[in-house]
This record gives structure tokens, sequence and C-alpha cells, in this order.
């Protein structure tokens, strides 16, 4: 099984869960490979289609594409029939084109409101800031501007007539053991920076803090506990 607890708390061997909130383990999966999936792919699942009413056809712009829950907003949004424009460096140009996205901006080179000629019906903010207002310019009327950062002004979606709200995670068995068939088919797929012992807790914190890990610089960091 694998899931999300719900729970705060120190790092554990064993702790309570859920039933609810837990799915059965995708076989094709490391258990550190499951490990990285639940909070990064339901994020991105509930922010896209819960609350950014994604549909196929429609276009989504992903800020944060290279980041573990965009990574997956991603592969789902492509997968769903959806174009999809990501904002991330322009390193990881290549990296998000091989996982579904069809034009990557380079937010350090380039104001994505300055170059997108087209309009978007989706708007998945991880990012937040100025990155969040700019984004309304960017939306077509009746679209849906979804956060997970910050808070998003009623008023200002208002003004762009589209709406806006900020998203927390609920976990969901129903929705992760849809994720875990599309994993096992391959159809998306996790990914996985650096795996610590959980001894090393401490250290995994400091590739946190510093945004990279020690083999690349996406994906999620994992503890191994036993």
């Amino acid at each position: 099984m694998f899931g999300v607890s719900g729970m705060g708390g120190a790092y554990a061997e064993y702790l309570a869960v859920t039933p609810a909130a837990i799915a059965t383990k995708p076989s094709t999966l490391s258990f550190e490979e499951a490990a990285s999936v639940p909070v990064a792919a339901q994020t991105a699942w509930q922010g896209i289609f819960a609350h950014g009413h994604l549909e196929k056809g429609q276009t989504i712009l992903i800020h944060g594409g290279a980041g573990a829950v965009g990574a997956y907003a991603v592969q789902l949004a492509s997968h769903a029939g959806a174009t999809v424009i990501a904002t991330a460096r322009g390193d990881e140009e290549a990296y998000l084109n091989t996982i579904g996205a069809s034009r990557v901006v380079d937010y350090r080179e380039t104001q994505f409101d300055k170059v997108l000629r087209e309009k978007v019906d989706v708007v998945f903010d991880l990012i937040g800031g100025d990155t969040q207002r700019r984004s309304f310019l960017v939306m077509k009327e009746g679209g849906h501007l979804v956060s997970a950062t910050q808070p998003v002004s009623p008023e200002v979606a208002a003004s762009h007539r589209v709406s806006g709200e900020m998203m927390r995670l609920t976990p969901s068995g129903e929705v992760l053991a849809k994720i875990a068939r599309l994993l096992d088919e391959g159809t998306i797929r996790p990914d996985v920076a650096s795996v610590h012992a959980l001894e090393d807790a401490a250290e995994a914190w400091k590739d946190m803090a510093g945004n990279q890990s020690k083999h690349k610089s996406h994906g999620k960091i994992v503890l191994r506990v036993a």
C-alpha cells in the first residue's frame, strides 16, 4: 500500500493512516519510487482536474513545471489531451518535452506574458507572487486559475472574468488508485531526485533547501525508513 498519512509529526518507521487515503502500491514501482508519488501526484491531479476543470482540447499553463508537483501536472494534463505550456529553467526544457510539455518558457530569460500569443484556459500556479499576478493577463474569459502556494484575490480574478482559488490537498485513495494504474501502464512516471537513509534526514532537508539534489535538479527527495 502507499498513500498520505494526513498527520503531522516526525519521521518514523510506522504510522497510522486512514484507509480511505491509501491505495495498492503500483507493482512496477520500487518502494522508494512509490513513496515519491502520493503528495505530488495527487496535488497535481486535484489542482488541474478537480479545481481547474481541465478538459481535452484546452490549453493549460503550469508554473514550476519541472518541480515535483509540476511534472505530474504536465504528464496528467498531456495524457488528458490538453496542450501544455510550462514555465521552468531553460535547462529543463528537454526533460519537460519528454513528459508532455508542448512549449517551455524559460522564466530566467523572458516573461511568459510577453511571449505567449495564445490565451490559456487553465493556470496551475506553483510559484505565486508576481507570477500569479501576471497569469491573469494570459487567461481566457471564464478560465480557471488554481494556486497551490498562496491565496488568489477574488476581486482580481473577477476583474479579469476568470475564477481563482487556492487549493489544499485532500488525500483520496480513489484518486491515488487511478494514478497507480497510470504508473503501472507507463502512461506517467515517477521522478526521484535522491534517496536518503532515515538517519540522514537532515541531509535531505539540506538538499531541499538548496533546491537541488546530488543527482539532478528535479524530482522528489525520499527517505528510506527500513
